[in-house]
């Protein structure tokens, strides 16, 4: 269409630069090459220590069904997300199993979803798809999802691939494109209940946007045989993807299972915590989505095109939905994909003039200012709970009060040059503090319940406790995994770490005069009678919570220490187990 046509040479330095002038060539070739080291940033962080958290309950459900498709016997476990399950257990005979190897389905889609906006460079503009790639990268959000074993990872991608191919069928109708489109959607319908989630809001957007820009213009669909073809292409993936290529065809009803379990998500709480608690999630790790999207949402309405419109109303019905499901925690997912590719379009409108020297020197300014500010305060929360000293405030003051007679003095010589300034220096500022983010979730925090994302995690006592076993075992049978192992307690992560003990029994009680070398029982419950002499240790097992303990007289300021030092006052709610050993296998009779 017309309209979209001047957006695209508008936004697009690759249209309005021809080869014909030298520094467009040099502009495109750098983006191009600042986009590969995005793509490598971002397979840093969803590839480093993939295996060095435990999993969590959920994870260990997910991973548990794949291992034991790999054992004797038919499939008793239950299959979360279908498409999860057929790759990951592809990837066993290769590569074994492992908590590494059950994330790196996730990890490679996560990554796989950093090179997506590529493809919507001619509507993005180069620059503004480098700049989403770059805020999906450090998007504390996308990169936990990436690395959590589950098939939300594989949905994202999926729902931005048919995005994508949707956009470059365009008006040609390529069949290309339209086969991408349907391969796209029957992985997607294979992968989790938040592809539903997310194709509903994208259709709705779509759908709203032909009636509120008044468009008559369709997409030009190809010929009846390629639409034939591609909605036979899509069913096979979604079989293929469901059955693990017809080798598990139960797989289908669990595809099926999918739309039942999303449409289960729909209710109001009757509490405004759990309302609200979505909203407050996105706030805490998308702070970037948060000030930089609302920036390009006021200018969207006041200067709106075909796709910013159309992104916008995305937008606005992923956060519908979160109210929705607010039981469904991972829809705040959802509004990162149009937020972050709005946020790259405005960056290509603002940046689409040529940056010139001022610029860059008021950019500097601006983050020399920054770099003071989050010192000063940093400074202030670190020293406020010894003594109230508030010298780090007046100095942040005087930091804004520079800032803002810098910004008077740019614009009096220069204009063009205010705006660039300002959002070159908030973009850097906000990758920067983003990825901090992002790693300490990842890399760190990836099992503390006292994070908002996490509900549930498994403690780091857990693989110990697994060590100590196969110490034990080599010590009485001289193998890693030949122990008889009674467990009392039944849940997904001890089931998944205790699958190598093939003489183990996992139930809910320990059967009174119980003799076998190894009894777990739960901390807290009435000590089990033993048929013989047992030694035990105790071992955290799973955490939730948080609970606060008292109120605070100063929440915000608690609030932003945990943020920056990850300390606070709020304590989380323990599972522990005991691991009782007999006494005759750790003090063997000489």
């Amino acid at each position: 269409m017309q309209v979209e046509a001047q957006i695209d040479q508008v936004t697009d330095p690759a249209l309005t630069e021809k080869k014909t002038a030298g520094s467009g060539t040099t502009r495109v070739t750098a983006v191009k090459g600042l986009y590969l080291l995005v793509v490598a940033a971002a397979a840093i962080m969803r590839f480093s220590q993939l295996g060095s958290m435990p999993l969590s309950p959920a994870e260990a459900s997910e991973a548990l069904a794949v291992w034991q498709f790999s054992q004797p016997g038919s499939l008793t476990i239950s299959v979360g997300s279908p498409a999860y399950f057929t790759l990951t257990s592809l990837l066993v005979p290769v590569l074994g199993l492992s908590d590494t190897v059950v994330r790196l389905v996730p990890a490679t889609f996560g990554l796989g979803l950093i090179s997506l906006p590529w493809l919507l460079r001619r509507r993005l503009g180069i620059v503004g798809a480098l700049i989403s790639a770059a805020f999906l990268t450090v998007s504390p959000l996308n990169s936990a999802v990436s690395r959590t074993a589950g098939g939300d990872a594989i949905a994202l991608f999926a729902l931005l691939l048919v995005t994508a191919s949707l956009a470059r069928l365009g008006k040609q109708g390529n069949e290309k494109w339209f086969y991408v489109t349907t391969s796209a959607l029957g992985l997607g319908l294979a992968s989790s209940p938040l592809f539903y989630g997310g194709l509903l809001t994208l259709v709705t957007a779509l759908l709203v946007a032909r009636f509120a820009t008044k468009e008559t213009d369709r997409f030009a669909l190809p010929g009846r045989a390629t639409i034939v073809n591609g909605i036979i292409l899509g069913v096979l993936v979604l079989i293929g993807s469901s059955t693990r290529f017809l080798t598990y065809p139960a797989g289908l009803g669990a595809s099926a299972q999918l739309i039942g379990e999303w449409l289960a998500q729909f209710g109001f709480s009757d509490s405004l915590q759990s309302t609200l608690a979505p909203i407050l999630v996105l706030a805490r790790y998308e702070i970037a989505l948060i000030v930089l999207g609302t920036a390009a949402v006021v200018w969207t309405i006041w200067r709106s095109s075909s796709l910013s419109t159309l992104l916008l109303l995305w937008l606005l019905a992923a956060a519908g939905l979160m109210i929705l499901q607010s039981g469904a925690q991972s829809n705040v997912l959802l509004p990162t994909l149009p937020g972050y590719l709005l946020i790259g379009l405005f960056s290509a409108r603002l940046l689409r003039e040529r940056i010139n020297g001022w610029t860059w020197i008021f950019t500097g300014g601006l983050l020399l200012i920054g770099a003071v500010l989050l010192v000063n305060i940093t400074r202030y929360l670190r020293v406020s709970i010894y003594e109230q000293d508030f010298s780090n405030l007046w100095l942040s003051i005087l930091a804004l009060a520079a800032a803002v007679l810098i910004i008077y003095y740019f614009w009096v010589m220069s204009d063009a040059s205010i705006g660039q300034g300002i959002w070159l220096a908030a973009l850097l500022l906000l990758l920067a503090f983003e990825w901090g983010t992002a790693w300490h979730l990842t890399h760190t925090a990836a099992n503390d319940p006292r994070e908002r994302w996490i509900s549930e995690g498994t403690d780091n006592d857990v693989p110990l406790l697994l060590n100590t076993l196969q110490d034990i075992s080599r010590q009485a049978a001289n193998s890693d995994n030949d122990l008889t192992v009674l467990s009392a307690v039944d849940t997904p992560v001890l089931r998944w770490y205790l699958r190598d003990f093939w003489q183990a029994t996992i139930g809910e009680t320990v059967p009174p005069n119980a003799q076998q070398q190894v009894i777990i029982s739960r901390l807290g419950d009435a000590d089990p009678q033993f048929g013989s002499d047992y030694v035990g240790s105790d071992f955290g097992l799973l955490q939730s919570g948080p609970i606060t303990t008292q109120i605070s007289e100063r929440p915000l300021t608690d609030t932003l220490r945990w943020w920056f030092f990850h300390e606070t006052t709020a304590e989380t709610i323990e599972d522990r187990v005991i691991l009782w050993v007999r006494t005759d296998v750790v003090l063997p009779q000489q």
